[in-house]
């Protein structure tokens, strides 16, 4: 059987991909705001791009950076906690709200991060979050209860 042929699974697969892939602009973004400020903490990047060596990371990569870190520390949980949340058997509308719902909030969170907003930066942070603690009490009831 195909895994995409569950309605779940394939929002999940379709929110994970959206992730990374924002993870993966994040990374792309650290470098590229690290060339802007010509600023660089390793030698050997900045010899190659002409550059005074710096001691640390301007606080414009700083911020993105930060921005990268917050995002791993909420897309491990999701990954982990969706992909078991489509093997308990949830629901075609639960994986349309959830999944929905963390990646909206996400990349408003990244956003907000990088614009330096708040208390929205916080907010969507918090809805993250509360996707997650639903998704893992759904996860948790459907074990137990087998």
């Amino acid at each position: 059987m195909n895994p995409l042929s569950d309605p779940a699974f394939r929002y999940y697969a379709i929110a994970s991909a959206i992730v990374a892939l924002q993870l993966i602009a994040l990374a792309l973004w650290t470098g590229t705001v690290r060339v802007g400020r010509k600023q660089y903490v390793n030698p050997e990047d900045a010899a190659l791009n002409k550059a005074k060596q710096a001691d640390d990371d301007h606080p414009d990569v700083l911020r993105v950076k930060r921005a990268h870190v917050n995002l791993m520390e909420s897309a491990i949980p999701f990954f982990v906690v969706g992909a078991l949340y489509t093997a308990t058997g949830g629901s075609k509308t639960g994986a349309m709200a959830y999944f929905g719902t963390f990646v909206v909030a996400r990349l408003l969170h990244t956003l907000f991060y990088l614009a330096g907003k708040q208390p929205f930066r916080t907010l969507t942070f918090a809805i993250g979050v509360l996707t997650i603690i639903g998704m893992a009490v759904h996860v948790l009831r459907a074990a137990l209860a087998a």
